[in-house]
């Protein structure tokens, strides 16, 4: 019997209530567009994933290749600097007996210690050859392809070795003949003037010989100048892809070299494993999305934190420099000013902060100075050298500084304005006036010493011309009374050069110790030696010394006369009394001055010869430093003095032995320009 179910009235209506409601339109669109972001969002991390991996790998491989170049740069420095302790080495053996000898086996270790070396030379100071060794093959044989004469480059490392005592390097050039870039480096010989070591490296085998093997075969070498000109390149067939390029500095005394490095690696590639582990790290970068976002906000907090402490602490060194610190735009107005700044001008933050020219601090005496340098930032022709000037501050005092500019960039890369560094030149102004103030009481004090010392000769010496005039005088009186005017004529001439002769000692002391300010101007050194030739033949004349002196044509130099004359009398002085204990007949002083052409620049060179005692080696390091004294009496600034005085005319102050016992003291200055037909004539005194 089959079974029959009653209907509920209220079952149709029940049905529809349990059936999900469809959302409204708006809604619906607003779903698909969050999901539509959402597909976006993993698209683009996806994508963002590779593109990282991609910049990741690009730049990894840029770094190594970087660090590579300056692990090959440093390198190539220090198998340098072994070649360079070496060639010292041999320099000071070269001091002792059997020279060529020497020199002849330190070549060979050299050599053989620096593969990239293809010659090692000994010259004089004018260039000439002395000795020199060649590298066994396979490298040339410079023997017979380098010139004798000195290039321009190797002369002015020369000439620096010489002037620094360091080691120095040429620029670099290319060989004749062989077109073999090469550089040369120089050693002063210090016991022969001028003379040097002079080792020619070449370039090429610099890369070949101090570079991996594994670099070398992964990288195009080359070494070029700062500005980017090529030198040499390694001669391994290696050949760059151009997308990988990496330079280090190499510098070698005070030439720049740059070693760049061309790899031959091509841009990484996306391969297919790679986006499956990156769509499983975005599953589980999914799931864990809510704890990174926590995280990631418990972090900026603290990165947060960490920017107030850093910017708290970096002002705080802003405020205890005390180098002013001064910010400009585009238009030259203020936009920072640090308290240092504000110490030295004397004006308040807030009274400097968006000035524009004319500044409050500008002086109005050199307003067209801060108006030019002004221009010339604008038009970006910025000097890195600082720019000496003069503040006013807000009292009125003057206030002088050194500005140094630099550009100022954003982070986007364009140029807002200029940073400016002061600094207070005051107290250094103050010890520059203190140390000139006491140079002069030095020098003052060096004449009076040597005008004691002249005191009782001098006394001597007018004593003749004195009575001279006494007898001419009475032989006058005598003679007028005869009535014959002829006798009396002459004998009035005789008595009118005594005179002079007196007057000339007296005149010659008188300019000699009066105190005067330094004034440079052109100077004879025949007129001066000629002047000062009573107070030398004076000091000469109780030791019974012959004095000679000579001065060649075209001596003359831009100097000051009386300083000039102090050195002179110095060294004069000094000779005299070296020969205190040698035999009469033996003492002679000679005094030459003569134009020495040939290097950078034109000079004049004063030597004094006597042949005294010489000089000890003992004595020798310290003879020039101050109050060093061989004399039993002596105070030891004499030698100081001149040292000083002659690098102040931008000279040179030595001495060497002279053949046959006793010392040669010289001094260089530079000539004055010789004027056409106004060349001095020579002059020269006999004993």
């Amino acid at each position: 019997m089959r079974k029959a179910y009653a209907v509920h009235p209220d079952s149709a209506s029940l049905t529809a209530s349990m059936t999900p409601e469809r959302p409204p339109r708006g809604l619906r669109l607003k779903l698909r567009w969050l999901v539509g972001a959402s597909i976006a969002t993993l698209v683009a991390v996806l994508a963002g994933a590779l593109w990282l991996s991609y910049d990741y790998e690009r730049n990894r491989k840029q770094d190594s290749l970087r660090d590579t170049v300056t692990t090959a740069a440093a390198g190539i420095r220090t198998r340098l600097r072994e070649t360079e302790k070496g060639l010292l080495l041999l320099n000071a053996d070269l001091d002792r007996d059997d020279a060529a000898a020497r020199f002849e086996r330190g070549a060979i270790e050299a050599l053989k210690a620096n593969p990239a070396m293809l010659r090692l030379e000994q010259r004089s100071a004018s260039g000439r050859l002395l000795a020199a060794l060649d590298a066994a093959p396979p490298r040339p044989n410079l023997a017979a392809l380098r010139p004798e004469a000195l290039r321009s480059e190797v002369r002015e490392a020369m000439i620096e070795a010489r002037g620094s005592g360091r080691i120095a390097y040429s620029r670099p050039y290319i060989m004749p003949i062989t077109g073999i870039p090469v550089i040369e480096l120089a050693v002063h010989r210090p016991g022969e003037i001028g003379s040097a070591l002079l080792a020619v490296i070449s370039l090429q085998l610099l890369l070949d010989r101090f570079v991996g093997p594994d670099v070398l075969s992964e990288n195009a070498l080359r070494l070029t100048l700062p500005g980017g000109d090529p030198l040499a390149a390694a001669s391994a067939p290696t050949r760059g892809a151009g997308v990988y390029v990496a330079s280090a500095p190499l510098q070698l005394g005070s030439t720049r070299l740059v070693l760049q490095a061309n790899s031959i690696r091509r841009l990484p590639s996306v391969v297919p494993n790679l986006l499956t582990a990156l769509l499983v790290l975005l599953s589980v970068a999914l799931a864990a999305s809510a704890g990174l976002l926590w995280r990631d906000t418990r972090r900026r907090v603290w990165a947060e934190r960490q920017m107030r402490a850093q910017y708290a602490f970096r002002k705080a060194m802003e405020d205890s420099l005390v180098t002013g610190l001064r910010a400009r735009d585009r238009d030259g107005r203020i936009t920072y000013v640090n308290p240092a700044f504000c110490a030295m001008t004397g004006f308040d933050e807030h009274e400097l902060i968006g000035s524009r020219p004319p500044m409050p601090y500008w002086d109005p005496e050199a307003r067209e100075e801060y108006e030019h340098r002004q221009a010339e930032l604008q038009a970006g022709r910025l000097s890195r050298l600082g720019v000496e000037t003069v503040f006013l501050r807000k009292n009125g005092e003057r206030l002088p500084v050194l500005v140094f500019d630099a550009p100022l960039i954003d982070d986007s890369g364009r140029h807002t304005g200029w940073m400016g560094s002061i600094l207070d030149l005051s107290e250094q102004k103050r010890a520059e006036d203190m140390n000139r103030r006491h140079a002069e009481k030095l020098q003052s004090n060096a004449r009076m010493a040597t005008l004691g010392e002249m005191a009782s000769a001098l006394s001597h010496e007018l004593n003749q011309p004195l009575a001279a005039i006494t007898s001419y005088a009475t032989a006058c009186e005598n003679l007028v009374g005869r009535g014959d005017p002829e006798p009396v004529l002459g004998a009035l001439e005789r008595i009118r050069q005594q005179c002079e002769r007196a007057g000339q000692v007296i005149r010659s002391v008188n300019d000699f110790v009066r105190r005067r300010r330094i004034e440079r101007r052109t100077v004879s050194v025949a007129e001066l030696l000629s002047s000062l030739d009573p107070l030398i033949r004076l000091q000469a004349k109780k030791p019974d010394v012959r004095v000679a002196w000579r001065a060649e044509g075209g001596c003359d130099v831009i100097g000051d006369h009386t300083m000039l004359e102090l050195v002179v009398l110095n060294l004069t002085r000094n000779a005299i009394d070296s020969m205190s204990d040698v035999p009469p007949e033996c003492r002679s002083l000679e005094i030459v001055a003569r134009r020495v052409e040939g290097g950078p620049r034109p000079e004049v060179e004063v030597s004094v010869t006597d042949r005294g005692r010489g000089v000890s080696p003992e004595d020798e390091p310290h003879l020039f430093n101050p109050f060093f004294s061989t004399k039993t009496e002596g105070m030891g600034i004499g030698l100081s003095l001149c040292r000083s005085v002659i690098e102040q005319h931008h000279g040179q102050l030595g001495h060497v032995p002279r053949d046959g016992g006793g010392a040669r003291f010289w001094f260089r200055v530079p000539a004055a320009p010789i004027q056409a037909g106004s060349a001095s004539a020579p002059a020269h005194m006999e004993p």
